[in-house]
């Protein structure tokens, strides 16, 4: 906040003061007035600092959420049940996904999944495809193997060539049908149909042509039927076939998700006879040791978060916006009481067992990659309850950090000291504001005074210059 006041509505008379006189007034004012503002350097001083308390308090939180975060994660157990997957053979691909169990599996694909196709027996010209109408108005009925069945009103349509009965039906996703022209390169175009899903439910039963007899000769379409048809069908609709270690598995689609837990498949061609694809599912601690890692990166920069916040140099005298600051030696405290996990059963017991120790020092934890590995290795169930059980290190910094960051209708220990702080600055301005708006008025009644003192010379001075110049007259008569 400002602490000097605008002189600019007194500036004639400030520049007024003092003339005719040997008394510097205005340089005076100046004075009087710099002398009662000092107090808002101290108040600002003040405010400055209480800020910065402030943003280091946010900076405190926001370390204590990274922390509380990557506990989190150490708290899922998907963190220790995570798998992945390799592939032996190029047939398929496959990707692992929660619930994913470690095994071996042979797969054979014996047929992948299309589409039905559909083409028109005869070529229109490429010269007139685009301009040549079928005639005016009906509506095409597509109708799928599984029932469902869509009507395309073509009453409103401005082109009934073939391409716009294709922009129709393209413009008509629930038809369950693309729509195309080929060429042949000989000056002809075929139209061609295309099933959008794969597998024999989403074959195309029947098209039919209402109220337009000439769109009728190019496009009617019944499945099975011996003769009839204007459309034939150039590519059946199929199921996707394979075998998971001996056991048969159909799917509309390529990519099959229910047949292994949490696995899903992508078939991409055909075994060769007497060839197969071999799936390798195995545990993957890499997500385990990426998590507690995690944790220890965020564990350690609040740490150092706080050694900044809270430093004292005996050499240049200075202190940190924190240093001596009770809340947050209780927030160290509090997390450093967080990482005693102890479990009595099972070949893990603490987080030492884990390779994970703390600094005396520092406060900062350091991990032996190692023997974590080794841990995770031989005792993956115990791994996991040190971290995700009723009293592991997920649920200790839980509650921990519920006193420290809060939790819905409770407000935590960092909330109520910043609050606290806030109605510190709201103090300290109200008094800054109250003492600028005192000086105020005391300048204004000094500038008033100064005023009538400088009119009060003035005149005085042009007395004392009229006397001295009659006495002078009247000496040199004499």
């Amino acid at each position: 906040m400002a602490n000097t006041i605008s002189n600019s509505a007194h500036a004639g008379l400030i520049t007024s003061l003092g003339v005719g006189t040997s008394l510097d007034l205005s340089g005076l004012l100046d004075q009087l007035q710099k002398a009662e503002l000092s107090p808002t350097t101290i108040l600002q001083n003040r405010i400055n600092s209480v800020q910065t308390k402030i943003s280091a308090y946010g900076t405190l939180q926001s370390g204590v959420q990274a922390v509380l975060n990557a506990a989190a994660t150490l708290g899922k157990a998907s963190t220790f049940n995570a798998v992945k997957s390799t592939v032996t053979g190029s047939d398929i691909t496959a990707t692992t996904d929660t619930g994913a169990i470690a095994g071996s599996y042979k797969v054979v694909v014996t047929a992948l999944a299309q589409a039905d196709q559909l083409q028109s027996s005869v070529a229109i010209s490429t010269a007139t495809a685009k301009s040549q109408s079928f005639g005016n108005g009906g509506s095409i009925t597509i109708t799928l193997a599984n029932g469902s069945s869509q009507t395309i009103d073509l009453s409103t349509a401005a082109d009934t060539s073939l391409q716009g009965v294709i922009n129709a039906i393209n413009n008509n996703p629930k038809a369950g049908v693309n729509a195309t022209a080929v060429s042949d390169g000989s000056g002809g175009e075929y139209l061609m149909l295309t099933g959008s899903q794969t597998g024999t439910a989403n074959a195309i039963s029947s098209i039919g042509v209402n109220g337009n007899a000439t769109l009728a000769g190019a496009l009617n379409y019944t499945a099975g039927a011996a003769a009839g048809n204007s459309l034939s069908q150039s590519q059946s609709a199929q199921n996707a076939a394979a075998t998971i270690n001996g056991i048969a598995i159909t799917s509309a689609g390529n990519t099959i998700q229910d047949a292994i837990n949490g696995v899903t498949f992508t078939l991409n061609g055909v075994t060769a006879s007497g060839g197969s694809n071999t799936l390798n599912v195995v545990n993957d601690p890499s997500v385990t040791q990426g998590a507690v890692s995690a944790f220890v990166g965020a564990y350690n920069a609040l740490q150092s978060s706080i050694a900044n916040l809270t430093k004292f140099d005996n050499t240049a005298g200075t202190r940190g916006p924190l240093t001596g600051d009770n809340a947050t030696h209780r927030v160290q405290t509090a997390l450093a009481q967080a990482l005693r996990v102890f479990s009595s059963s099972g070949g893990v017991h603490s987080l030492a067992d884990l390779g994970l120790t703390t600094n005396p020092l520092t406060g900062k934890l350091s991990m032996d990659g190692s023997k974590l590995d080794k841990a995770i290795t031989n005792n993956p169930a115990d791994v996991a309850a040190l971290f995700t059980g009723t009293n592991g290190l997920a649920a200790n910094i839980q509650s921990a950090t519920d006193n420290i960051l809060g939790k819905t209708g409770v407000k935590g220990m960092i909330a109520s000291a910043t609050s606290g702080l806030q109605q510190t600055i709201t103090a300290l301005q109200t008094q800054q504001d109250s003492l600028i708006s005192r000086v105020t008025g005391d300048m204004n009644r000094y500038r008033s005074q100064f005023s009538h003192l400088s009119t009060l010379l003035s005149t005085m001075n042009a007395t004392s210059t009229y006397l001295t110049q009659q006495f002078n007259a009247m000496n040199k008569s004499k």
